[in-house]
């Protein structure tokens, strides 16, 4: 939902042809009802390293034969190239994922722009569920989390899918982070299950789908789309207390970052700006995520605006990240959360220590782990943080 929306799919847990337009609400049903019966939702899928939609090259097996597609291949100067999965599904062994190189359900689509190759997967929404749920939790967490999880990330496919942010590619989704991360962790019997039991659920507020946003580690409080610039923020997407996972490693943490890094940062935002002198924090959430940071030059200063540039521009990466066990690992792209203060000195290093993972807003998927050991039901995780939400059912799903 991140994330950096989701969890898992990142490392440390971490959506476009409309299929479903035309959303109704049943009166007095409490379904959803869909414009589209078939329920299929169309995936983008992303070379290994997650940095394009254009792969080089496709190498599949199908029913035990192994094929090379280029842009220049014959059978796709007619156009594109559909494959059948069958009962067996189809690997594609030009992509890695975390489980090796991924097998798809439904059809796979091979189009040719002339630099690459665009691949699409086909497939039931319920089937492309089971693929999320594990890619995206630990099939280990209790399974009232992964039925939460399920609803919520059901929900979000859903959204995507009305608004339709990739239908110039054909797709409704793509198959990482920029979505919710899709087969890079097989399915399990724990998340088949946990799609399964809640086959068709959805997240609603006023008969509409929610943005079901989750997210890994809390830094004990939650956040609305606020930090994100939204006025006003979701209505549903509501700030609260949270310490159910208040004793996971990332809900603290610490780095220290060199101020060389930081300046020439600094520098790419404000060429003309000269030597980074100064940080300041300019502005945080209602809930205390910093949105703002003063980036002050020799020559100048540059503002940088809510919560994701912020931990961009503070990018630790390279650098070593102490969490709360002690625990110690290399910083990627983006800065753990939001949720921090820093300290400095100029010309040396800036250290920052602050707490949780991810965004922070919507669900804590480790909290929800935490709740469901605890006896709560996915209905009671969800309605924790989510505000005046109803659980609907989609018409496609039928009466179960």
């Amino acid at each position: 939902m991140m994330n950096n929306r989701f969890g898992y799919g990142n490392p440390f847990f971490l959506f476009c042809l409309p299929f479903f337009a035309g959303l109704l609400l049943s009166a007095g049903t409490g379904k959803v009802q869909a414009a589209q019966s078939e329920g299929n939702i169309r995936v983008l899928l992303m070379d290994t390293d997650y940095a394009t939609y254009e792969h080089p090259s496709v190498t599949v097996v199908q029913d035990g034969i192994e094929t090379t597609y280029t842009p220049q291949s014959p059978e796709l100067s007619q156009g594109t190239v559909l494959l059948e999965g069958g009962t067996e599904g189809i690997t594609v062994t030009s992509i890695v994922r975390g489980d090796g190189c991924p097998t798809y359900p439904g059809t796979l689509e091979l189009t040719s722009t002339g630099q690459g190759i665009l691949l699409i997967n086909e497939l039931p929404l319920e089937e492309y569920l089971k693929a999320v749920v594990s890619s995206e939790m630990p099939s280990s967490y209790s399974m009232e989390a992964q039925k939460a999880q399920a609803v919520c990330a059901r929900t979000y496919a859903w959204r995507q899918m009305e608004e339709g942010k990739l239908f110039g590619y054909g797709a409704d989704v793509d198959d990482s982070v920029n979505y919710q991360v899709y087969q890079n962790v097989f399915p399990t019997e724990a998340s088949a299950a946990a799609v399964e039991e809640t086959a068709g659920k959805i997240l609603c507020k006023d008969g509409e789908p929610i943005q079901a946003y989750y997210f890994s580690t809390s830094a004990g409080v939650t956040s609305t789309d606020e930090i994100w610039g939204a006025e006003p923020a979701a209505d549903y997407l509501k700030s609260v207390a949270c310490d159910f996972d208040s004793q996971e490693p990332w809900s603290r943490w610490s780095v220290e970052i060199p101020w060389e890094n930081l300046d020439a940062a600094a520098r790419s935002l404000l060429p003309e700006g000269g030597a980074l002198t100064a940080l300041e924090i300019r502005k945080k959430s209602e809930s205390g995520a910093v949105t703002g940071l003063t980036v002050i030059l020799e020559n100048g200063s540059v503002e940088v605006e809510n919560e994701y540039n912020v931990r961009e521009f503070l990018s630790p990466s390279g650098c070593v990240i102490t969490e709360k066990d002690g625990s110690q690992t290399v910083g990627g792209r983006l800065l753990p959360s939001a949720y921090f203060s820093l300290e400095y000195t100029a010309g040396d290093s800036i250290l920052l220590q602050g707490g949780g993972y991810g965004h922070g807003v919507g669900m804590s998927q480790n909290a929800a782990n935490e709740m469901g050991r605890m006896g709560y039901t996915f209905e009671e995780i969800l309605d924790y943080f989510f505000q005046d939400v109803e659980i609907e059912l989609l018409a496609s799903m039928g009466d179960s």
